[in-house]
């Protein structure tokens, strides 16, 4: 038994040396501090060119084995940074082997990089543009704020167009860390434009800009006055009593008498019409009554509105019972029902009801005063709309 243990003791110590037919095997040096810069639809891998100087070409493989690219490893220098781009990828996630290879066909022990994500169509696709918290108009310093969010993922920037007060479209743009924009030459009631472009990492080569523009709309923006004008129906008021001038509602300045509408005589109800001069889709009204004298100001009325006033006329004066019919059957919407408690003097904002229709022609029919006069005036009315 000692004899046996010693014949296979020394078969044991003996059988390496089979490996040593063609003498000691000694392998090249791998690649050594690698990088990996994904992109679209290709990647660049990079790695440290060693001191090696038996290396003459690396070798890069891919999708198990299926896929590789061989090159000349004797441009670079000991020191160099070895760089390879590999271009028409497809979108996936891989894992790449770099050899070093001898002129004799020898190669190094694989350097494994595993996990690379390359990025593509369906990543491209994904990406959405920076959103917007708010959107505030200042009338008082007639400028826009847009509030951003905080982009969720490698924002690089997003582009913001508008149009400017000469009619010039303008071009700013919006760095990662900024989440406020203010623009003070916009010109009202046109859109903005925006744009972002996000890299999918911090290393990547390539950067992914959104597909497409997302606009916005400045909402609740004043209404411009420029061409509102006084129209006669059946039945409206005059509203130019006693040296007064109907006018002077959308004059901007407000006040007392004799920059008011004042009607003169009559009874209440009674309504007059304006047109817009066009077709708006409004959000908020104000009225603001005639002070220094608060006698006849309104304190409780009705504002109706209509696109169109082709066959819109209604017949029935506006203290007929039937009036509200009629005026609903002709296709006037009621916008809002208005009723204050105080003199009617200071300026009295109302949100008017919601999923009214865009109208052009507004009616306001007044139901009671505040010392029950059937005679009305006013200073100021205005109104608000979403572009």
């Amino acid at each position: 038994m000692v004899g046996i243990a010693i014949f296979v003791s020394c078969q044991k110590s003996d059988d390496y040396k089979k490996y040593l037919v063609d003498g000691e095997k000694v392998y090249l040096d791998g690649a050594t501090k690698f990088k990996v810069f994904p992109g679209n639809r290709r990647v660049l891998l990079t790695w440290a060119r060693g001191v090696d100087t038996r290396i003459k070409r690396y070798k890069i493989v891919w999708n198990n084995k299926t896929d590789s690219v061989e090159f000349d490893a004797t441009a670079f220098k000991a020191g160099d940074t070895v760089k390879r781009l590999l271009t028409n990828m497809a979108e996936a996630n891989y894992a790449f082997s770099i050899f070093s290879i001898d002129d004799n066909g020898n190669k190094s022990i694989p350097v494994l990089i595993p996990s690379v994500n390359v990025y593509g169509p369906k990543y491209h696709s994904t990406l959405l543009n920076r959103t917007v918290k708010a959107a505030i108009y200042s009338e008082s310093d007639k400028d826009v704020t847009i509030v951003w969010k905080k982009p969720d993922t490698i924002n690089l920037s997003t582009s913001i167009w508008y149009t400017n007060l000469a009619g010039t479209q303008t071009k700013l743009m919006l760095a990662p860390n900024v989440d406020t924009t203010k623009i003070a030459d916009w010109k009202m009631g046109t859109k903005f434009f925006y744009q972002s472009s996000y890299k999918p990492r911090t290393l990547a080569i390539d950067s992914f800009l959104v597909l497409t523009k997302d606009s916005l709309s400045i909402k609740n923006l004043p209404l411009s006055k420029a061409l509102w004008k006084k129209i006669n129906l059946p039945n409206d008021v005059d509203g130019n009593g006693y040296g007064s001038n109907f006018a002077s509602i959308w004059d901007g300045q407000g006040g007392g008498y004799p920059n008011i509408y004042h009607t003169e005589g009559g009874s209440l109800p009674h309504h007059f019409t304006i047109d817009l001069g066009g077709v708006y889709q409004l959000t908020k009204f104000e009225e603001i009554g005639r002070t220094g004298c608060a006698c006849h100001n309104p304190i409780k009325f009705e504002v109706w509105g209509i696109a169109d006033i082709t066959n819109a006329a209604t017949t029935l004066p506006g203290n007929d019972e039937g009036w509200k019919a009629q005026s609903i059957a002709k296709g006037w919407t009621l916008l809002k029902e208005v009723e204050r408690s105080d003199d009617g003097m200071a300026p009295f904002k109302v949100n008017l009801l919601e999923g009214i229709p865009p109208v052009r022609y507004i009616r306001i029919r007044v139901t009671k005063t505040l010392d029950n006069s059937v005679e009305s005036h006013m200073s100021e009315i205005s109104f608000w709309y979403n572009p």
